[in-house]
């Protein structure tokens, strides 16, 4: 059991620049909304939050009822449904303007799916059917009945609602009467809401794709395939679509065609919204996982520029003046600064390292530009790592740095504009373990060496064939340093050895010979080669058939 303890905790450690949190007393999984300049969100407590984006602390709660599952702007008010059957209206201190019970007599709902709303109307997908809702509070009508245990949250349009039941999709009028619908293949729709972007309509599915569907008459353009199930919601954004999947892959695609721009990986399934928004000046979207982190990935190339934890799976989050805010199965809803921040993405998390170098490495943004990035160990002094375009690493010898057993590495900015305060960085954890075995070198020298005539040495890991970088090479009384290579000149012909040493490994040696330049061994092989083709083409026609005359 010591193994699944240890990687909860080493998960447990992912933080970045927290600014604020604030507990509630059930699992928070909503996407916040803003309404009068605060935060509104909800929790399975029952209870909707307005929280300060500033300081996090609380403006009001308001009750709504057992497990609120949507929070949206309307009419003036915040809107938010349950799943025991309520949609209630609130006003901007918190006070309850109205409220439907759906799970009465009347109506018999006993589990409200979700709930959306255009200029005019509320429309709830139900376990029994759609209802219009008035602004009013009152139902304006049941426009769909079915008896289904699985549909989607609504999109309303300007005219129009459209849903997922079972593995049908279905576009209807404001009054019910169904334009079009269409079928899948395989599989079933479930918990990806419907996006319109376009003139087209956006769903994930249980077949482990996302659908287009042009709007007007339910045709399907295209459907991509991730690895798993696809319950997040998308997001369509400059001619991409971005969603998670239940493989822990977050997706970018052509919105037009369909094809995969890039695939960015996370520890576990990935069911929020992406949220479109800045990371240190970078466009980037922001998604959580039910790894307890949430990402920001850039929305161009598909690189996570920086990670935040939770104590709980994430949901989908909210980018607010220069937040991001979300809500997590702990209860708790966080904001994190988006001004600068920085990722690891080496090594690992729960990654066990023996004594070869450790390559820390990752990415960074920084709004104010001029930044550092500065690396921690185990809460030692903050060091400068080397920053470039690409990237930032730094080396560490683990003799000298790390503990046996378990190590945490963090990472902070500092730029022109300030610097990460905390109280928590972005932080992995590892595990050294000193007592693994060095590895071995493998040599690979270029052929046909001459004086004064440059050739290459290849150093490589002999446990996975890798390059290895930053070694330092020894021969004919010369020190060099290399990266997967180095190139020598030796003045003199002779026999040599050639020393190679590298932290981590055994060191290790190859005899190469160095010949003199006026005879090039290849010519030389050559040479023989050719003497002996003669040889063989004289025997073969003269000599072979006079001593078999003999005989």
């Amino acid at each position: 059991m010591k193994k699944p303890i240890l990687l909860l905790l080493l998960l447990s450690l992912s933080y970045a620049s927290l600014l604020w949190q604030y507990s509630t007393d059930g699992p928070v999984t909503t996407k916040p909304v803003v309404y009068q300049n605060a935060i509104i969100t909800a929790s399975d407590d029952g209870n909707i939050y307005a929280i300060d984006p500033a300081t996090g602390n609380k403006k009001w709660q308001a009750r709504a009822g057992k497990e609120p599952n949507e929070v949206f702007v309307f009419d003036g008010g915040v809107v938010a449904s349950t799943t025991a059957g309520k949609v209630v209206k609130i006003g901007s201190t918190g006070n309850v303007i109205w409220e439907l019970n759906l799970n009465v007599t009347d109506y018999n709902v006993s589990y409200i799916y979700g709930a959306a709303a255009n200029l005019n109307y509320i429309f709830v997908t139900a376990n029994n059917g759609v209802y219009s809702i008035n602004k009013n509070g009152t139902v304006r009508a049941k426009i769909a009945t079915y008896n289904a245990s699985g549909v989607t949250a609504p999109l309303a349009g300007t005219d129009y609602v459209a849903y997922g039941k079972g593995n049908e999709f279905i576009k209807s009028t404001e009054t019910g009467q169904v334009q079009w619908r269409t079928s899948l293949s395989e599989g079933s729709f479930w918990l990806s809401r419907p996006v319109l972007e376009g003139g087209v309509i956006y769903i994930g599915a249980l077949d482990n794709k996302i659908h287009a569907y042009v709007a007007s008459n339910g045709l399907e353009m295209w459907s991509a395939r991730a690895r798993n199930w696809v319950v997040g919601s998308p997001l369509v954004l400059s001619g991409a679509v971005y969603f998670g999947s239940n493989d822990g892959g977050v997706y970018a695609v052509d919105s037009g065609s369909g094809v995969v721009k890039w695939v960015a990986r996370t520890a576990l399934a990935v069911q929020s919204q992406p949220e479109a928004g800045m990371m240190g000046g970078q466009e980037v979207i922001f998604i959580g996982s039910t790894d307890k982190s949430v990402y920001a990935i850039s929305q161009d190339t598909g690189d996570i520029i920086w990670k935040g934890g939770s104590e709980g799976s994430v949901a989908s989050p909210l980018f607010y003046q220069s937040e991001i805010v979300f809500g997590a199965a702990d209860g708790k809803i966080s904001a994190y600064s988006t001004e600068r921040a920085c990722s690891i993405t080496t090594p690992g998390e729960a990654e066990v390292v023996g004594l070869k170098e450790v390559i820390v490495s990752g990415r960074y943004a920084s709004e104010a530009g001029d930044a550092k990035v500065m690396i921690q160990v185990n809460g030692g002094d903050w060091l400068e790592a080397n920053a470039s375009e690409s990237g930032w690493v730094y080396y560490l010898n683990p003799k000298t740095s790390l503990n046996a057993g378990l190590n945490t590495i963090s990472c902070k900015i500092v730029d022109a504009g300030g610097e990460e305060v905390g109280p928590t960085f972005t932080t992995v954890a590892i595990n050294h373990d000193p007592s693994m075995a060095l590895s071995n070198l493998v040599i690979t020298v270029s052929p046909a060496i001459l004086e004064d005539t440059a050739f290459t040495v290849y150093v490589n890991d002999a446990d996975d064939g890798s390059p290895v970088d930053r070694f330092k090479l020894t021969v004919a009384g010369k020190e060099y340093s290399g990266d997967k290579n180095v190139t020598v000149t030796i003045s003199e012909p002779g026999d040599y050895d050639v020393a190679i040493s590298k932290m981590g490994f055994n060191d290790a040696s190859k005899k190469v010979t160095v010949n003199a330049s006026g005879v090039n061994p290849l010519f030389v092989i050559l040479g023989v080669l050719l003497i002996a083709v003669v040889l063989s083409q004289v025997w073969s026609r003269f000599l072979s058939k006079r001593f078999a005359k003999k005989k």
